[in-house]
């Protein structure tokens, strides 16, 4: 059987994943209307039923934008950080959510569905409860960091251990600088709290000895960033079998053969 680990689209304007290993799909993130969406999962081929669970990095809209229908529709399980709800009551009152399949999770737990083992890692963003992911499932183990001003040694520790990592890369410095984001929102983007330059996922694949199949360079500034600094500068540095610099919103669909 084939496991699919597909981008549905990353960036400023709505990000999600999806992972599905033949029965069951898990996705995070989910910052696109319900009909895109369903778009999106045609695109790649895998059922919308498959879909068990839902894992929610933060609140902001690109992440969560299209959570209540996509909840309500497909009757899934939303896996949220407890945080999440306490340090952001008031966003997640607007989701509206029924709370009867609202999962709150804690950091460094593990949360079966299916044959998927997920576990949540703190990250720093200016988002109450923000998380990344640390996801197995019969072998295959995927890292997924995104949205976060720096990096840690337990985020490191999970790309070591990884076959598949997904990397925010998210801003040049020299465009952040010298664009046309006001000087508050400047110093939002490049603080502790705000996203990974270029530089920073370079040194953080540098540090921890990344040594996989898949490299995901994800959640690319829209004003800041463009592809081909991107992939030149890790294509040139890094002897990893597929190095992918996810464009802006488009679907990158990537299938894995394993033995189950």
């Amino acid at each position: 059987m084939k496991l699919y680990h597909a981008v549905l689209g990353s960036g400023s304007c709505g990000n999600s994943y999806i992972f599905y290993d033949g029965t069951t799909s898990i996705i995070i993130d989910q910052g696109y209307s319900f009909v895109k969406f369903k778009r999106k999962l045609d695109e790649v081929d895998v059922p919308l039923d498959s879909i068990k669970a839902i894992f929610l990095t933060h609140l902001h809209p690109d992440h969560s934008y299209g959570l209540r229908v996509t909840y309500n529709q497909i009757k899934s399980s939303l896996y949220i950080h407890s945080q999440a709800i306490i340090k952001e009551p008031v966003v997640f009152d607007k989701l509206k959510l029924s709370t009867t399949k609202v999962v709150e999770i804690e950091v460094n737990q593990d949360y079966n569905v299916g044959d998927f083992s997920v576990k949540a890692f703190k990250t720093f963003h200016d988002s109450g409860g923000s998380v990344g992911y640390f996801i197995q499932n019969k072998g295959e183990k995927i890292t997924l960091i995104t949205d976060t001003g720096v990096t840690s040694d337990q985020m490191q520790l999970y790309a070591s251990e990884s076959n598949i990592l997904f990397l925010e890369s998210n801003y040049d410095d020299d465009m952040l600088i010298n664009g046309p984001y006001p000087y508050r929102l400047k110093n939002r983007v490049k603080g502790d709290w705000g996203h990974l330059s270029n530089i920073q996922a370079f040194d953080f694949l540098k540090a921890s000895r990344f040594a996989g199949d898949y490299l995901y360079l994800i959640h690319l500034s829209d004003k800041n960033n463009e592809e081909e600094i991107v992939e030149t500068l890790f294509k040139e540095n890094f002897d990893i079998p597929n190095i992918i610099v996810c464009s802006r919103g488009e679907v990158v669909n990537v299938m894995r053969e394993r033995k189950l």
